[in-house]
């Protein structure tokens, strides 16, 4: 298991930690988890702290855009941690096409994020 999940139901908030390899294992427990939280919360909000990234099983790519898709509006803001110089520039890119606020913290600013969150 290299993406971790943890839900903060009393903040509407769940926080994904990747640390190597999405697996598709990763996408099938994350995902049914988030509709339930998505089911019982409304919109929430996310933070996705990318620690380290080395890919995805493309047999979720298709899966995960359906569902990236289908719950388009059920996000308002996610904060996007990394210190990849990709990760910035493709977080913003995607905030251009999901109809939530996005934005994007280095590593050691991950309190700022969670705080930005907080407060939205």
């Amino acid at each position: 298991m290299t993406t971790t999940y943890k839900e903060i139901p009393e903040e509407k908030t769940i926080e994904l930690i990747v640390e190597g390899m999405v697996t598709k294992e990763d996408f099938e427990r994350i995902s049914g988890k988030i509709e339930i939280f998505i089911a019982t919360h409304g919109r929430i909000k996310i933070l996705e702290d990318i620690r380290k990234f080395t890919g995805f099983d493309p047999s979720i790519l298709w899966e995960g855009m359906k569902f990236d898709i289908k719950h388009m509006k059920n996000f308002s803001h996610c904060a996007v941690i990394s210190d990849m110089g990709w990760v910035g520039p493709f977080a913003k890119m995607a905030g251009a096409f999901i109809s939530c606020e996005v934005r994007t913290f280095a590593q050691d600013e991950i309190e700022q994020a969670r705080q930005w969150l907080k407060s939205a």
